[in-house]
């Protein structure tokens, strides 16, 4: 997550809609999903109301994080990659083969839990006038799959390791599964990702500057499940998003967090 948030102010440009592949088949690399997971994006007020007038999930491209371990090989893979590049099999060396995978994949993503987070609310919802969008594995499948272009992408749980214990990562047969792991300090985020690996094909890159993000555009009302509104939101914010959704023909039901709730 992180820098990701930012990164939408800016905004991308505009492709159809990825052809879904759900979770890596690598076990290891990740537990499969379960349709009914339920999905958290937690949004201020600007990035609520772009997304009501566009129906767009924004994807960072990947070198635009903060976490400097974004997409990290190990030594191991780092070895390999090196002798691969010796041996004429890849044309790019280490540094160079590194530099292109974070330049050339991009990655939506969301928070894990059956309920609203205070720590998440803190970093991502940014004020009191913040929402979070709610959906399942299974909505945010079938929403992305509705467009079947060339745009490939997969949905992954996030596995947090210690990369500098030269952990044993899973990603044959594709590099771009190194950006399914995440470095411990993250673990807290519970994250899943849905990635668009634009290292090969139609879209890679081949001279200049790739984009620096991409803007999916998907069907709000088939995506959401619930739209929550902060805890601490004022209720003419409330009563706005109420509104707005209604304008929109949003049908997901909007409700203020639980964390609203006076205790006893």
């Amino acid at each position: 997550m992180g820098k990701e948030q930012d990164m939408e102010e800016e905004h991308g440009s505009s492709v159809d809609a990825p052809r879904i592949v759900e979770a890596p088949p690598a076990e290891r690399l990740t537990e499969r999903l379960q349709r009914n997971t339920v999905l958290w994006r937690y949004l201020d007020a600007a990035k609520l109301f772009d997304f009501f007038e566009n129906s767009t999930l924004f994807f960072c491209r990947a070198d635009h994080f903060s976490d400097k371990f974004e997409g990290a090989f190990t030594p191991t893979l780092r070895d390999q990659i090196s002798a691969s590049y010796a041996r004429g099999e890849i044309d790019y060396n280490y540094e160079q083969f590194k530099r292109r995978m974070r330049q050339s994949v991009y990655i939506n993503c969301w928070h894990r839990n059956q309920d609203d987070s205070a720590a998440m609310w803190a970093l991502y919802g940014k004020s009191d006038c913040a929402v979070a969008l709610t959906t399942t594995v299974g909505q945010l499948s079938d929403t992305l799959r509705e467009a079947d272009t060339e745009h490939e992408a997969w949905i992954a749980r996030v596995e947090y390791v210690k990369h500098w214990s030269d952990p044993k990562l899973d990603i044959s047969p594709d590099y771009a599964r190194i950006f399914a792991y995440k470095t411990k300090a993250y673990e807290y985020e519970k994250e899943v990702r849905v990635i668009i690996d634009h290292t090969a094909g139609p879209h890679a890159a081949t001279c200049g500057e790739p984009e620096a993000g991409l803007l999916v555009p998907v069907d709000a009302a088939r995506l959401l499940r619930s739209i929550v509104i902060a805890p601490d939101a004022p209720p003419w914010f409330e009563k706005l998003v109420r509104q707005s959704a209604l304008r929109y023909g949003i049908r997901a039901p909007v409700r203020r967090s639980k964390l609203a709730t006076d205790p006893i």
